[in-house]
């Protein structure tokens, strides 16, 4: 069976079956209660190595046979993983140089996961051998539905093979030694370079004042993670192209440019564990639902097509500051958050709590009493009813008019810029402030990077977008032109792909479009605030000011305070056939809500439901064909009520409308 061929929503979870072996009654009666729980799949062998190969070239498969076959029987698809996210200990025994060194040069000693070298021959070799034995046996078994690359890769390694290869890439980028130290102005502290052997990578105890270098190493690293799993993917593949690949993403500044691996991937997936009541008076639900709801439209955006929830806790997440339970709703409220924007999957990490090590307090659907006859197995079982009367939602999809740049090379390279804050810096926040006042007018949003395609958008937004790459500008430009509408903030266009600053004033080759040219931006203490009237209302300021000058656009709002009152705080301007919005200042998001409640108006793109916004109320929708499937989320403990609807305390009321909004019913 292909995985989009399936007629269901997926429901499962990781299956650490092999820490069972000792136990045959296990499996059986797991089985029972995944059915009963409406369990679809199993994630299995994500840290299976040493139970598939407990001496170098000695496999022992036998025991996967028997799960394979089992849920096959059963009617639960498998996704497979591939084990190399965990090493036994055998392997570095023999191989130590397997093993990352950090960036203080120290080679790390056995233990924990993913700290291997992604550059090491003999890993690579080993990964492939033990990928391609799995494959061969497995790759046309009728269970399985998808191969799951790894397990949320993360790191860096700087290792002498590490940084030969680190020179390789720099030698192909840039060709000869005197552009790369033209694009890293390394004269700056007598830093020019003569010779390819003298660069290394960024280190506390070595260079950390060439900011173009630490890009160029996170860059470096992504393209050699993304090349490992090629690897493995290619492994998988040989023996079965049909069977589609995954792997789980779990953090956006993982060290890893997640819009490149999308290319590799058949399908998104992805691991999220929010950390719900972390408020004293439980009032950051919104907020935490917020930030999900970003992650997952982020995902949904990458390929413009549904997504998997890989992870989620049934219940506490053990490694949080603090372990709280699940209120009563919120698992119901947290998975169905998930379908509303685009996946099409609830799995768990994990299914069966471990006895012992890291995890073995992690929230599982069964405890360590084995029993059904618990809340949490019970809230499971309620998702699984509900997954089941959704099928017809599977393979939909979500189409915004509207777009948030968030781009991975940009955040890299404000994190290295030193300027504005050096505490505090709120730059992903920044985003998620654009982000929640664009939920609040209850219209879709898709997350993309600079590289994407613009013209598919009738409203582009750019937060902070301090780095442009190569045909950034250019795009930019020919959007506006050709209609739409664009809106950039402070801080946006002041250096190049290698955080070479332009000459001129930002936004560089952009202040005919924009009308206005940037001079400084200001950057205020906590304690400091400005404003601004806009619409004959007051809203301020915090964090960030630039201070700009006009060159053609029209003033629709100025600083209220300080030696800057006065100057252009909101610009607009007309360029061929679109509008170009800037943000001088860094405004609260009511002003972000009001002010984009206008734009979406303006360009008549059409909101998901007529509403003022409902506080703590979230509005998701998904569609195919004639039919619109409308989420309505409640995110406070209260009773809330939104187009006629009335929702009690975190619940999900699912409305199906015809495109011509003929109401078919509630789920």
């Amino acid at each position: 069976m292909k995985l989009n061929e399936i007629g269901q929503l997926l429901h499962g979870g990781d299956y650490n079956v092999d820490q069972w072996l000792d136990r045959p009654d296990i499996l059986q009666e797991d089985i029972r209660f995944m059915k009963k729980a409406g369990v679809n799949v199993v994630s299995l062998c994500i840290f299976s190595w040493s139970s598939l190969e407990p001496e170098e070239g000695i496999y022992t498969f036998e025991w996967l046979d028997k799960v394979m076959d089992s849920m096959y029987e059963n009617g639960i698809y498998v996704i497979l993983a591939t084990p190399s996210a965990g090493k036994p200990p055998w392997l570095i025994k023999k191989y130590p140089d397997i093993m990352r060194t950090n960036e203080h040069r120290q080679r790390l000693l056995y233990g924990e996961r993913e700290n291997h070298c992604n550059s090491n021959e003999i890993f690579r070799e080993k990964v492939r051998q033990i990928d391609e034995k799995l494959a061969e046996r497995y790759a046309h078994h009728p269970a399985l539905i998808l191969w799951h690359i790894s397990n949320e890769m993360y790191g860096i390694c700087h290792c002498e093979k590490c940084q030969g290869n680190f020179r390789k890439w720099l030698k192909e980028k840039y060709q000869s030694i005197e552009a790369l130290n033209y694009q890293y102005w390394s004269r700056f502290w007598s830093h020019r370079y003569t010779d390819w052997e003298e660069l290394e990578s960024p280190s506390p105890i070595g260079e950390t004042a060439v900011h173009g270098l630490a890009l160029d190493y996170k860059r470096f690293y992504s393209d050699r993670s993304i090349d490992f799993l090629q690897m493995e993917i290619d492994a998988v593949k040989k023996y079965n192209p049909e069977i589609p690949v995954t792997t789980n993403f779990f953090h956006f500044n993982c060290g890893i440019n997640y819009w490149k691996l999308a290319e590799k991937l058949d399908v998104i997936s992805y691991d999220r564990y929010p950390h719900w009541h972390s408020g004293a008076d439980q009032s950051t639900e919104w907020e935490i639902g917020l930030e999900s709801a970003f992650a997952y439209d982020y995902c949904r955006s990458m390929q413009n097509k549904p997504f998997l929830l890989m992870e989620s806790s049934p219940s506490s997440t053990n490694w949080m500051p603090v372990a709280k339970l699940k209120r009563p709703g919120i698992h119901m409220l947290g998975s169905m958050e998930a379908i509303a924007c685009g996946a099409d999957s609830v799995q768990y990490f994990q299914w069966r709590q471990s006895r012992g090590a890291y995890e073995k307090f992690h929230g599982a659907v069964l405890s360590h009493n084995g029993s059904e006859h618990t809340r949490v197995f019970r809230d499971v079982e309620q998702v699984g009813k509900r997954l089941a009367n959704l099928g017809h939602i599977k393979n939909t999809e979500t189409k915004a008019q509207i777009a948030i740049i968030f781009d991975w090379d940009n955040l890299r390279g404000l994190e290295e810029q030193k300027s504005l804050r050096n505490i505090n810096r709120d730059f992903e926040k920044v985003i998620m402030e654009h982000y929640e006042a664009l939920v609040q007018n209850y219209v879709s949003v898709d997350i993309i990077a600079q590289t994407a395609d613009y013209s598919r958008y009738e409203i582009v937004i750019a937060p902070m977008l301090y780095m442009f790459l190569p045909d950034t500008a250019e795009k930019i430009r020919s959007f506006v032109k050709g209609g739409g509408i664009f809106v950039m903030t402070y801080y946006s266009g002041l250096v190049n792909e290698n955080d070479l600053a332009f000459e001129g004033f930002p936004p560089f080759s952009l202040n005919d479009v924009f009308g206005v040219k940037s001079e400084e931006t200001d950057s205020l203490e906590d304690t400091d605030c400005n404003s601004f009237i806009w619409q004959k209302k007051e809203y301020q300021i915090r964090r960030y000011c630039d201070l700009v000058q006009l060159h053609g656009a029209e003033v629709l709002a100025s600083y209220e305070q300080d030696f800057y009152a006065g100057m252009p705080v909101l610009t607009k301007h007309t360029t061929g056939l679109g509008t170009a919005y800037y943000m001088a200042a860094r405004g609260e998001v009511e002003f972000l809500r009001d002010f984009y409640a206008k734009i979406i108006k303006d360009a008549g793109v059409e909101k998901i439901i007529e509403s003022e916004y409902i506080r703590d109320v979230m509005v998701k929708e998904r569609h195919d064909k004639g039919t619109k499937y409308i989420f309505l989320m409640n995110f406070s403990k209260n009773m809330s009520e939104i187009g006629g609807e009335r929702l009690s305390g975190y619940e999900v009321k699912i409305e199906e409308k015809c495109f011509d909004n003929t109401a078919l019913g509630f789920q």
